[in-house]
């Protein structure tokens, strides 16, 4: 039973913190949009949009290497020669493992809104925002505070993952959306027990699953709670769900014919981990982490100290939190809950543990278990709000949130993000008069291209049997992502290949065409 404290009135100067957090929520998810590294899978994202395939642009490439940004941008939005079907098609047959849904809406958002690398984020910032009433509403379900649900909005609002995600132009802001509404929605039809009440749960999750195919998971713990909590209504779940998995049904085929491309894609999550044993808690310390605290920028097991003793401390925080909800919270609520953690983060982690994967270390696949942690310290914070410690533990945890938003807010990169050398790069190359870039047909060279000058030419080596023809009459000539093979090729070729001071671990050099005196290269503008 819910104790009486948490169902007293929050008082006024909380519900002023309160809507404050709300209020910075909202501004971190839409601050800076287009300041931050446009990475490979978010260029991945922006091809899956135009319509083309990798065959395509490659096909392309292969007739003229030499193009420039503003050609090479005709992949990376909307076209008026390519529809949706194209995107569709695209992913069916490349990346089977990502279902269409996300896609083909921020295809949409982006021809309403235009095509800029903030209006293809924004959808998911829209979609994170939308996440906050929902999550209100699913915390009426389970608790009878409304304290706690203003806590949970709260704390969801300025949680460091949700929010790095949320800037992110991948589908897991949208899948939080849906894992919610499909929470929500199960419940509320529990509750109800009408035939719309279930279609409705049903359409939720036809939903998630069309957006993340780990939906599945969800499922298996919404079923096992009904199967434990609420077996009387279990012919209504097996309709509803199955239902959900029927109209799945076409993905699933076309996941089944395209099943080696999406292996491919995915290969990293197979590949071993060096220290396992050690890396592995690590990562999924880092997870829990990250959800209420995060100033880390990927640590590493040599960079653990100082902050360790604050993954640490969070860690315990979260254990109490358990345990105050495990004893103080409505039982009903619990076994919902701890399902909804316990299912899909098993599911993620035990593979990796008995085949020695790397799966668990990407934290965006344990969307559903970071929602439950969010109930549950909601839950706990509520037990506690009367007491001064209570209080103390609330205010620190929204100031440790607040800052770890700030501190991500203002980074051109983070931990959940790759090619933070991007900037750099595209410094170096932008401060040129009129650059050549000679790359590999390495999808980097799309990252890179957001951040480089409309008229800047690009030469794309796509036949590494086949030397580029280096054209004269640019100022400068840049060797960007090129394998060693090749540039060794290009070097006696009479090629001369120089690094940039203080770039020595980033994949640019700067080059001198045959014919040509060498001279130094342009100065390291960092």
């Amino acid at each position: 039973m819910e104790t009486p404290l948490a169902s007293k009135p929050l008082p006024s100067i909380w519900r002023i913190i309160l809507i404050t957090m709300l209020v910075l929520g909202v501004f971190f998810r839409l601050v800076n949009l287009d300041g931050k590294v446009f990475w490979v899978d978010e260029a991945f994202t922006a091809m899956r949009i135009s319509g083309y395939t990798e065959a395509e642009v490659v096909q392309a490439w292969t007739e003229n290497p030499v193009t420039t940004v503003a050609e090479l941008q005709r992949y990376q939005f909307p076209q008026g020669d390519r529809s949706v079907i194209g995107t569709v098609q695209g992913l069916a047959k490349f990346e089977p493992q990502l279902p269409p849904l996300y896609f083909v809406l921020t295809r949409w958002w982006v021809q309403l809104f235009g095509d800029s690398v903030s209006v293809i984020r924004s959808f998911g910032a829209i979609a994170s925002i939308a996440t906050l009433p929902l999550l209100a509403l699913l915390c009426r379900e389970l608790f009878p505070s409304r304290v706690t649900a203003y806590i949970a909005v709260c704390l969801m609002a300025v949680s460091p993952f949700q929010v790095i995600y949320a800037q992110e132009a991948r589908p897991y802001s949208l899948w939080t959306l849906l894992t919610v509404a499909a929470s929500w929605a199960l419940l509320r039809a529990l509750r109800l027990q009408t035939l719309r009440s279930w279609m409705l749960y049903g359409l939720m999750l036809t939903l998630s699953l069309y957006t993340f195919v780990y939906t599945v998971w969800v499922i298996l713990a919404h079923g096992l709670y009904v199967l434990w909590q609420e077996r009387r209504h279990l012919k209504s779940f097996i309709y509803s769900a199955g239902t959900a998995v029927l109209l799945f049904a076409p993905w699933l085929t076309a996941i089944a014919l395209n099943w080696q491309s999406g292996l491919r894609l995915a290969s990293w999550q197979r590949q071993p981990l060096e220290n396992r044993f050690l890396a592995l808690p690590l990562a999924w310390a880092l997870h829990v982490t990250r959800t209420f605290l995060d100033f880390d920028d990927d640590v590493g097991l040599d960079q653990l100290m100082p902050y360790g003793l604050l993954v640490l401390l969070t860690l315990v925080g979260v254990g109490y939190a358990l345990y105050l909800f495990r004893n103080g919270g409505p039982e009903l609520a619990w076994r919902f809950v701890v399902l909804l953690l316990v299912v899909p983060a098993l599911a993620i982690i035990l593979p990796d543990l008995l085949t020695g994967g790397q799966q668990s270390t990407a934290s965006r696949y344990f969307v559903p278990c970071w929602i439950a942690l969010i109930l549950i310290m909601a839950y706990a914070l509520t037990l506690l709000l009367n007491e001064r410690l209570g209080r103390i533990a609330l205010a620190g945890l929204l100031t440790f949130q607040v800052l770890s938003c700030a501190t991500s807010s203002l980074a051109s990169t983070w931990w959940n993000k790759e090619g933070g050398y991007i900037p750099y790069v595209a410094n170096q190359i932008n401060q040129t008069q009129k650059p050549l870039v000679v790359s590999s047909s390495d999808w980097w060279v799309f990252s890179l291209a957001h951040d480089l000058r409309p008229e800047t030419s690009l030469e794309i080596v796509t036949r590494p049997e086949v030397l580029p023809g280096i054209p004269m009459g640019h100022s400068d000539y840049f060797l960007y992502s090129m394998p060693e093979p090749i540039r060794n090729a290009l070097i006696q070729g009479g090629l001369q290949i120089q690094p940039f001071e203080g770039l020595e671990q980033v994949p640019i050099q700067c080059m001198v065409p045959p014919g040509q005196q060498p001279g130094p290269c342009p100065p390291n503008v960092g």
